[in-house]
């Protein structure tokens, strides 16, 4: 008759005779893809505040993020026939920049879905 107050222990069992706790061969790429779209996401979406704030040009840190982010968002350019609209003044509402921002997790999403199908572990049936 066991005690309720103790605590019982689990064992995995595993059909191969080991237990693997170590990440996937693929589990660095799919890291490695997350922080690059990351990184790339974050610029153009600095990209997008600074121009809806009207930032200045003039400051080397903006000039640095507009050029920084400008390739990647021109592949974009022509999605909508609205490209930018300024609501007030010199701000601007880079609509290109949206639909960069949107397109780049899609495809970052897409990428590692793919790298965690070769994780997968084979069944035989």
């Amino acid at each position: 008759m066991t005690n309720q107050n103790e605590p019982r222990s689990q064992v995995n069992v595993n059909a191969g005779g080991t237990v693997s706790s170590s990440p996937g061969p693929l589990a660095y790429a799919r890291r490695v893809v997350a922080l690059l779209f990351g990184i790339l996401v974050i610029v153009i979406g600095l990209r997008f505040l600074l121009l809806a704030l009207a930032a200045n040009t003039g400051n080397a840190l903006v000039d640095f993020i507009y050029n920084v982010s400008e390739p990647f968002v021109a592949v974009f350019r022509g999605v909508f026939t609205l490209e930018h609209f300024s609501p007030v003044g010199r701000r601007e509402i880079d609509v290109a920049s949206l639909v960069a921002i949107v397109g780049y997790a899609l495809l970052a999403l897409l990428i590692i879905a793919v790298l965690r199908l070769g994780d997968r572990e084979r069944t035989s049936a």
